[in-house]
């Protein structure tokens, strides 16, 4: 069982299908659904930060590795909302621990000063090249 309150080292990838095996430790990879805290930025100037839901994470099984499909989330980025100050990178922060927000602080927004993000940040990111679909 992947236990997603584990810092992992965040992996985007470029691949069609699913991404094979964990690049690090050659393990098996798990697509999750899962929330993520994203911040936009270009170049060093931060733009915006917002938490996103989607099922672009794959977890290994065997360590703390999670592979990102970029294209999954490129696609995910497309839309936005007037007003959004979204910069022309993105990098994904961490996974947010939805579980960790104490009950009686659930009705507060998240990331507001009652109610921090409860994040399980990234300990580093990695890109890798685009790959063919391995089976």
């Amino acid at each position: 069982m992947t236990k997603y309150t584990t810092p992992r080292d965040a992996i985007y990838k470029i691949f069609i299908g699913n991404p094979g095996p964990c690049p690090q430790c050659r393990g098996v990879l798990k697509k999750s659904y899962q929330s993520y805290l994203v911040l936009t930025h270009t170049g060093k100037r931060m733009k915006d930060s917002f938490t996103i839901g989607g099922d672009f994470g794959w977890f290994c099984q065997s360590c703390p590795v999670v592979v990102l499909d970029k294209k999954g989330l490129d696609k995910m980025m497309r839309y936005s909302m007037p007003g959004w100050k979204v910069g022309a990178e993105i990098t994904v922060a961490g996974l947010v621990d939805l579980d960790a927000v104490p009950p009686d602080k659930r009705n507060l927004p998240l990331g507001g000063e009652e109610n921090p993000i409860p994040l399980v940040e990234f300990r580093k990111w990695i890109r890798k090249k685009a790959t063919a679909n391995p089976k």
